[in-house]
């Protein structure tokens, strides 16, 4: 099929393996559907002439010593050496012209001078029809140089020579030893017999050429998939040598086949994959099996790099063609890369690089497992950024990423080698320190974050503007059964640095958890308390100083828990904050607070009703809906209702907050600042609210008994008021003392329990009328609670 030279770069002396499929030669285009003689156009046609030619002295001496002893028909000598010189001549003349030029024609003069020949001795013997399977020769040589296809031409041919014998036996052309009767007999049989030969010969040669065709198209394919592969393809010998490479190595590693076929297959890979390749070598499973393994190592290139790649390999050392392992081998650096990629981002903040809370938790996992092995010492530090939302809103979320990277990476350099600083989402950090992190002790650990965050940050893009940043910092240490319980005490201790004032470090503390619990347990029964009707408000008078007659009340809110009774406000309404709740629940107070003022105005009871609004409320674009919705359902007059604000909600977004304002404004209600004086509102800000009654915190009564400094304080509040044109009131009025020094300072209003507790709607109906009001206010009992105004 193939000369040697196309098997060069072949199996080598390293072992057996595969060799590339020969070329395939062009298609025999003039002859169609000629398979066969496709493969053949360029073999040299052995014919019958072309043997005689070589073999004719010998043949002619065995003809005359048959003539001899009569064997054959005597002939003239002259006429058989004509015969053994003409014929192979003939022959050899048409079968150059046909290998010039093989055209249909052509082959049929071939075959025809091959019949020729054939007729011309078969007849000259006398034994012409006895000898009619001479043909049989003609045929299978022509089928076997032309392919199937030729078996039509070399029948009708040889049953031409045939005829001709016949037609020269009858006319007395050819000697005969035979009658004319049996040499047509004969000639007839042979002629059958020939013709079923020629048709099975062509039969057998067309399920040849289709099984041969058949063959070289898988081998063409097979060759195409291998040398046009991107895989590349190597067979690895018994003894571990590389016996064959396919092309496409030159394009993974930069190496040429040749280079590779002989030397052992480990010289290309890593030294620290040798170990793992031979083991799931000897692990690949057998021939017999079916089977393949997928392996995964490095591979060097002819550079000196490595690249990543994946081989399935299967045993072929049972298959004589091929002898050893073979493994489709492909380059997977992107994917391994891309792999790395999705892990570390799976595992990693996106915005600052740093561990996630999987990996944190993972790392302080691992930390409590050393500890409980070396008995060595823990800590985590849950970090919080305080008031981080300002930054968000003031300068814009860009901003506030900056400064989160910032952060992280000032954090990083001031932590040990061993050391994990996390971040869990947020402006939320933790840190895991242990062994000599923690020879100072937690808290010192601790202090160093919250110094080490003092110094201001300069971000890109606001060079100009120094931001400090301020952390509460949770700390627990010791050993836990598992990290999320270790997160859990730093989460707990954390909330209570908050809750504390911030900027500060607070160290977990058993008692903590059950606050915490008590705390979980109290934020889950408010989601079902104002459903079921568990809110309730009380009322407390506002009076006028000199004439002691009630100008107003203010409403407070209070929850009646089904198993603790009634809890403090300073308990629930900041859950009510940070979840949410407080929307409803405030809109609920405008309701009930607005409805209960409106059943005192028709029983002539025409007072001042004064509700709070929370944080949340005042930056809520529902609000001014809620106000509405309450006026209307109670049909009450929106100039006597305040709505107090606190002085720090002010202020913590003070220029949509003056537009929050001037919209409820609008509606005619009036607006107060409460606890004034314990918040950082300057006097510019308090001429652009629209404002109509300030509050003096109750911090400021309380310390004008015997204080020159908090009397001068006080005045200095009343007058700022009085010159703004502003209602005062004073708040937590408790002694008889502080109720002349504001009389003396002429405050207008104030309240407290000296003139009378929160109490509901029926116990304030007697304070209603100036005539039901106390004349000589009455010093509450040592020890009575104070009031706490509901931020709602």
């Amino acid at each position: 099929m193939s000369s040697p030279q196309e098997y060069q770069e072949g199996p080598t002396a390293g072992g057996p393996g595969w060799g590339p499929v020969p070329p395939v030669p062009d298609a025999l285009t003039e002859h169609p559907g000629a398979a066969g003689a496709a493969r053949r156009r360029h073999l040299p046609v052995l014919s019958v002439s072309a043997l005689a030619y070589l073999m004719g002295p010998i043949a002619f001496v065995i003809i005359l010593l048959l003539m001899r002893f009569n064997v054959v028909a005597r002939e003239s000598r002259w006429l058989w050496l004509a015969v053994f010189i003409v014929s192979p001549l003939v022959s050899f003349v048409c079968n150059r012209l046909y290998l010039l030029a093989p055209t249909p024609r052509r082959l049929h003069i071939r075959i025809a001078a091959s019949a020729a020949s054939v007729t011309t001795v078969t007849y000259l013997t006398g034994w012409g029809p006895a000898l009619v399977l001479a043909f049989a020769f003609l045929v299978l040589e022509n089928i076997a140089a032309g392919g199937s296809q030729v078996w039509r031409a070399t029948a009708s041919w040889s049953l031409a020579g045939i005829v001709a014998g016949q037609v020269a036996i009858w006319q007395h052309w050819a000697p005969s030893f035979l009658s004319t009767s049996r040499a047509n007999a004969l000639a007839l049989m042979g002629a059958v017999v020939l013709l079923f030969m020629i048709r099975m010969a062509g039969v057998v040669m067309e399920q040849k050429e289709r099984a041969e065709n058949s063959m070289r198209l898988s081998e063409d394919r097979f060759r195409s998939l291998i040398q046009n592969s991107s895989d590349v393809t190597v067979v690895v010998d018994g003894e571990g040598r590389l016996s064959y490479v396919s092309p496409a190595v030159t394009q993974l590693l930069g190496f040429e086949p040749s280079e590779l076929v002989g030397r052992s297959a480990t010289e290309i890979v890593h030294v620290d994959d040798h170990d793992y390749v031979r083991s799931r070598f000897a692990s690949v499973p057998t021939a017999s099996e079916e089977a393949s393994l997928l392996q995964q190592f490095r591979m060097e290139k002819r550079d000196g790099t490595f690249l990543n790649v994946e081989a399935v390999i299967t045993d072929q050392r049972d298959r004589p063609s091929i002898g050893g392992y073979v493994a489709n081998v492909r380059d997977i650096t992107e994917r391994k890369e891309f792999e790395a990629l999705l892990a570390h981002q799976a595992l990693h903040d996106s915005l600052t690089g740093l561990p996630n809370r999987q990996l944190t938790v993972d790392r302080a996992e691992q930390m409590l497992l050393r500890a409980r092995r070396d008995q060595g010492a823990v800590a985590l530090c849950f970090i919080d950024l305080d008031n981080f939302k300002d930054t968000n809103d003031s300068l814009g979320h860009e901003a506030g990423d900056k400064l989160l990277c910032a952060v992280a990476e000032r954090f990083t350099h001031m932590l040990r080698a061993g050391d994990t600083v996390g971040r869990l989402g947020g402006d939320e950090f933790v840190i895991l320190t242990e062994g000599a992190s923690l020879a100072d002790g937690p808290l010192l650990v601790a202090e160093r974050i919250r110094v080490a965050l003092h110094e201001p940050f300069f971000l890109e893009g606001y060079e100009g503007l120094p931001i400090t940043v301020t952390a509460s910092v949770g700390i627990a240490t010791g050993d836990r059964p598992s990290a999320q319980e270790l997160l859990r005490d730093a989460d707990v201790a954390l909330y209570r640095a908050k809750a504390v004032g911030k900027d500060c470090c607070v160290l977990f503390e058993p008692e903590m958890q059950s606050a915490a619990v008590d705390r979980l347990a109290l934020k889950s029964n408010l989601y079902s308390a104002l459903a079921n009707g568990q809110f309730f408000l009380l009322y407390q008078p506002i009076f006028e100083l000199e004439s002691m007659a009630v100008r107003g009340v203010e409403a407070l809110l209070r929850w009646r828990h089904p198993t603790r009774g009634v809890i403090s406000p300073d308990e629930f309404i900041p859950v009510l904050e940070e979840n949410g709740l407080i929307l409803g629940v405030g809109a609920w107070v405008l309701q009930e607070a607005c409805g209960q003022a409106a059943r005192w105005h028709r029983q002539g009871y025409r007072v001042q009703m004064s509700v709070n609004v929370s944080m949340r409320q005042i930056a809520s674009p529902e609000l001014v809906g809620d106000v509405v919705e309450a006026l209307a359902a109670s049909r009450l007059d929106p100039d006597t209702v305040t709505l107090e604000v606190t002085e720090s909600v002010l202020m913590r977004d003070a220029e949509a907050t003056v537009a929050h304002l001037r919209g409820l404004k609008e509606l005619g209600v009036k607006i107060a600042i409460d606890d004034f004086g314990s918040g950082q509102s300057s006097l510019t800000y308090l001429r652009r609210f629209p404002i109509d009654e300030l509050k003096i915190d109750r911090s400021f009564i309380a310390a004008i008994d015997g204080s020159r400094e908090s009397t001068a304080v006080l005045h200095t509040l009343v007058e700022l008021g009085r010159t703004l044109g502003l209602s005062i009131v004073a708040e937590g009025i408790e002694t008889c003392s502080q109720l002349e020094g504001l009389r003396s300072e002429h405050c207008t209003y104030g309240q407290g329990f000296i003139f009378a507790r929160p109490m509901n709607p029926h116990a304030v109906e007697p304070y209603l009328f100036k005539e039901a009001a106390p004349t000589a206010p009455v010093e509450p009992p040592v020890g009575a609670p104070r009031s706490v105004g509901a931020i709602v």
